[in-house]
């Protein structure tokens, strides 16, 4: 049989409730002060203790005189303790559906925001790969060269014409280097929005496409084409947050 303090702290007394009590069984009635020569604790550490049981229903104190007495509960009472410990793993039990599901949406979203998944791909096949994946998002930000994209890509303009008028939902907003050819194909659709910037170095070579908790950085060269896809929903929300800050920024064309 186990010791009667390792019983009491497997109901949930702590080690020093368990040894308070079990002195309080050996020479109850008595004062906190001889129950702390009694056991070997410090007084102010057992009156502490002896409050806390009394608190559980362990211990009864009686006053005699000016003198307070403190008596320990028969055993029988630590049932209460057991009862309790039963209905605490029933509330657990009724109440881990619901735990399980919110932590199943904190653990998704948590690792969402931290999954990075990074595609290389290589030549032009692979790069408009990246392009009609974005053709399947409601919303697409960009960075775009329009100019040097349909020099690598010429006669594609109508798969993105085809994207928004299939799905009514699609916007697309571009932040484009200006060109002539770039203010013929911002008239292209109702729903496809164009700023411009100066014609720039900076600007010459690359798309950045932002979209579905997806970045895209696609180098344009029709002899050398490359692309990057970058899986990250955080990157996504900064980058499309810096767009549309620049974006207010920018003057109507």
């Amino acid at each position: 049989m186990k010791k009667i303090t390792d019983y009491l702290q497997e109901l949930g007394l702590t080690e020093i409730e368990a040894v308070v009590y079990q002195g309080l069984l050996e020479i109850s009635p008595t004062t906190v002060k001889n129950l702390a020569d009694h056991i070997g604790i410090k007084r102010i550490t057992t009156h502490f203790n002896v409050e806390n049981l009394i608190e559980r229903g362990l211990v009864a104190q009686t006053i005699q005189g000016a003198r307070r007495q403190i008596t320990a509960e028969p055993p029988e009472r630590l049932q209460y303790l057991i009862q309790k410990k039963f209905e605490a793993i029933k509330n657990l039990q009724d109440n881990f559906p619901d735990f399980l599901n919110t932590a199943r949406t904190t653990y998704s979203t948590t690792y969402e925001a931290k999954k990075v998944e990074i595609k290389y791909y290589e030549g032009k096949q692979g790069v408009m790969s990246i392009y009609q994946d974005t053709l399947k998002a409601n919303e697409v930000y960009s960075f775009v060269n329009i100019d040097r994209y349909y020099e690598t890509f010429p006669e594609t303009e109508k798969i993105f014409v085809k994207a928004l008028d299939k799905n009514p939902k699609r916007h697309v907003w571009d932040i484009a280097v200006y060109s002539n050819l770039a203010e013929k194909v911002a008239k292209g659709h109702q729903r496809y929005h164009t700023k411009f910037i100066s014609n720039n170095a900076v600007f010459s070579g690359f798309d950045i496409l932002i979209y579905s908790n997806k970045v895209a950085i696609n180098q344009l060269n029709k002899n050398n084409a490359t692309g990057l896809l970058i899986f990250s929903k955080t990157l996504f929300l900064s980058l499309k947050a810096l767009h549309q800050t620049m974006w207010t920024l920018l003057p109507n064309p």
